[in-house]
């Protein structure tokens, strides 16, 4: 896939590996099939991989959201809670690298041209 900056784009591919690493172990930890996770971290790889200007921020805003939801539990809980946790703030970190990275930031410069 060609990309306006490899570096951005190997950013890009970390964090896409940490999303669906992320999905699994939730899964296993849970004991249950969390089909939303897994489609949540494939959205998320999909997102990353493009490089479409502008999806960044969106990806940085779910996984944002996803965080801030998940938090009250997990520090409430920080004793058995405390992966989860983790996750937490590597997702707010990832977000963050999202919007302000300027490897990644140039990464995310692709548009979308319509061919008629």
């Amino acid at each position: 896939m060609q990309t306006s900056n490899p570096k951005g784009r190997m950013i890009c591919v970390a964090m896409s590996v940490y999303f669906i690493a992320k999905a699994v172990l939730n899964m296993i930890l849970s004991g249950s099939l969390d089909f939303v996770g897994i489609f949540i971290a494939a959205g998320l790889t999909v997102i990353m991989l493009t490089g479409i200007k502008g999806l960044n921020y969106v990806a940085a805003a779910v996984l944002a959201v996803i965080a801030l939801i998940h938090l009250p539990d997990n520090i409430s809980n920080i004793g058995s809670n405390w992966i989860y946790l983790i996750e937490g703030i590597i997702d707010i970190g990832c977000a963050v690298l999202l919007c302000v990275n300027k490897d990644v930031r140039e990464h995310f410069s692709k548009t979308i041209t319509i061919n008629n």
